[in-house]
């Protein structure tokens, strides 16, 4: 409509264009919980006589997610997608049982009706990337007492598959590499129950990977993010496609290690910490440990005395445009510890 506008072209907006936007638009309410999109709706809606004072009620609920800087974020939160993020790497660290039962509770809670979770409660539609994290979550905390949401998470996964084998971030979406990695993750923790649709999910990923080992880009901009997940989710399997696509990513992981024992978020990109973190991830499984170690230094040469790290934001969305939310990058250094921690003591 925005378009159409200033192309002088009103007569490509349809009724049915406007009425769309006009049913995200409700006093105090940001719809899914994204900003952005909330005020492109209104950059349209203005355009349009008649719409003056839902676009002031609109303005005005904008306003009220406005920062101490003056700064406004792209989305209400994320809090549901870092819960179960920091969830995940807290569990597998082996943090104190009575935060991780809380953590789980709340994240039950979050469980929308359909099985899935959205990256916020705000937010009515589900993602394969905030579900499959939360079922992996709950599964670890107590696969017989979270029986019930994992059987139901794992349900509403099935649900988006693609006939290509792979698994989509939202329903109706093409499949996408790291999405299929993470859905595989998850149905391995269920025995060989799913084993048909995990072995046409690791064609999906074995076709997705290119000849040096990466994958199309996905909801992080550092390329290593999909290669972890991916790894991960070949690690359990010894035949098939699996063994494949693992010597592909280890070999691409050990070529890419830049000479200070990190890496880049691309080729020839400086050493950052939330990309190295993802390679140590990689590094903490294989046979030679001088790789992890490197990773290890690196890592630790970039903390402060309090456990902070700094760590450049990587996570994209919409994509490509970036956006930082620090939890994140703890969560997930966290995470490249445990999984070293294991490594050196199983």
């Amino acid at each position: 409509m925005v378009l159409a506008d200033a192309a002088a072209r009103s007569d490509m907006i349809g009724s049915e264009d406007v009425a769309l936007l006009l049913s995200t638009q409700r006093p105090g309410e940001v719809w899914e919980g994204n900003l952005l999109i909330h005020l492109l709706v209104l950059h349209a809606l203005s355009r349009l006589p008649g719409n003056a004072t839902i676009v002031r009620d609109g303005i005005r609920t904008a306003l009220l997610h406005q920062r101490d800087d003056g700064g406004v974020p792209f989305v209400t939160d994320t809090d549901t997608w870092t819960a179960v993020t920091a969830g995940l790497a807290l569990r597998t660290a082996g943090a104190p049982c009575d935060s991780l039962d809380r953590i789980a509770q709340h994240v039950q809670r979050l469980q929308h009706p359909g099985g899935g979770w959205s990256y916020t409660d705000h937010a009515r539609l589900a993602d394969t990337d905030c579900t499959t994290v939360a079922l992996e979550f709950l599964h670890a905390s107590d696969p017989h007492a979270y029986r019930n949401p994992v059987q139901s998470g794992i349900k509403a996964l099935l649900s988006v598959r693609g006939g290509d084998g792979g698994f989509p971030t939202y329903a109706g979406t093409p499949s996408e590499a790291c999405m299929t990695a993470a859905v595989i993750n998850v149905l391995a923790t269920q025995g060989s129950r799913y084993q048909h649709v995990i072995d046409e999910a690791m064609a999906f990923l074995a076709g997705s990977q290119k000849p040096d080992g990466s994958f199309p880009p996905g909801w992080s901009d550092s390329r290593l993010h999909t290669l972890f997940r991916a790894h991960l989710a070949t690690r359990p399997f010894t035949t098939g496609r699996a063994p494949v696509v693992r010597e592909r990513i280890v070999r691409l992981v050990r070529s890419i290690q830049n000479e200070d024992g990190g890496w880049g978020k691309g080729d020839g990109a400086p050493s950052d910490a939330i990309s190295t973190a993802y390679g140590l991830i990689v590094a903490a499984g294989l046979p030679d440990h001088l790789p992890a170690v490197r990773a290890a230094e690196y890592l630790l040469s970039q903390q402060y005395s309090d456990g902070r790290i700094d760590a450049p934001p990587d996570m994209v969305g919409p994509r490509p445009l970036p956006y930082h939310v620090p939890v994140l990058s703890d969560a997930f250094l966290l995470l490249s510890w445990a999984h070293l921690t294991r490594r050196v003591t199983p």
